[in-house]
């Protein structure tokens, strides 16, 4: 007998995609195509706990048994969710800390964007000027963030190539997230900025994959997982250098020329 299969909700399935970086929790390739897994198979199950990100190759790896094809069953898909999951939310605590280290002034990310969300509209009127010392100090803090994770690009292994792209990518997107606290709520569709940001880098993966290979995915080799980490890469630091400039404006006080200079340096 066929079991009844439920629609999840767009509340639950945003939340499990966010959770998961809308990225498969077995083999954490970015940019593949992905579905969320009944954990239990049960298509009427849809609480967030039975539900997880997988990819279509992974995917199909839940239904294979006996042969040559491991099972993935329904408890090692949990172990491989939560600790997916676990490590999503570490990298992102991590990212807003490194985002936040030069600062200026006693400011606190998570709690500023708590108090946001609970409320429906934010008034622009209320809304604080970015300090211009924290704009200077990004530069030299996108310099740090490329040298902390150049010995993993030195190392030439592929996979540690691509980590280092995927390290850096989180930590840039700290930085938008923190400048995002500059902003209306409604200018991310409101969204959180975390899911907002989380979105569009997930659709710039799919972008870059599609063009590099556009017989289909893992057509092009290995290579393509870091041409395409660094493309994206390279999106987020123009995101950044975009948002940067729509908040400080026309001020004729900063010098944006030296900034961008700077920065693109």
């Amino acid at each position: 007998m066929s079991k009844i299969r439920k629609k999840i909700t767009k509340t639950i399935k945003t939340d499990v995609l966010f959770s998961a970086d809308r990225t498969c929790c077995i083999c954490h390739v970015r940019g593949k195509a992905v579905q969320i897994h009944h954990i239990d198979e049960n298509p009427s199950n849809n609480t967030f706990e039975n539900l997880a990100v997988l990819c279509y190759e992974c995917h199909d790896k839940t239904h294979i048994a006996g042969g040559f094809g491991q099972k993935l069953d329904a408890p090692l898909v949990t172990k491989y969710r939560d600790a997916w999951l676990k490590d999503v939310e570490h990298r992102r605590n991590l990212a807003n800390e490194k985002a936040v280290e030069k600062e200026v002034g006693e400011f606190n990310t998570s709690q500023q964007m708590e108090t946001k969300l609970q409320s429906h509209r934010v008034e622009q009127t209320k809304l604080k000027k970015p300090p211009i010392a924290y704009i200077n100090s990004l530069p030299a803090l996108k310099t740090a963030l490329q040298q902390e994770v150049q010995p993993k690009r030195d190392t030439g292994i592929t996979s540690e190539m691509v980590q280092a792209s995927y390290d850096y990518i989180d930590a840039l997107t700290g930085i938008l997230v923190q400048l995002a606290n500059y902003y209306s709520l409604e200018q991310f569709g409101n969204q959180s900025p975390q899911e907002f940001f989380s979105e569009i880098i997930a659709s710039r993966f799919r972008w870059h994959y599609a063009v590099a290979e556009p017989h289909g995915f893992a057509t092009g080799g290995k290579i393509v997982h870091v041409l395409c980490a660094g493309s994206v890469a390279c999106d987020v630091e123009k995101m950044i250098e975009d948002m940067v400039w729509s908040l400080i404006g026309w001020n004729d006080a900063f010098d944006l020329r030296n900034w961008k200079n700077r920065w693109q340096g």
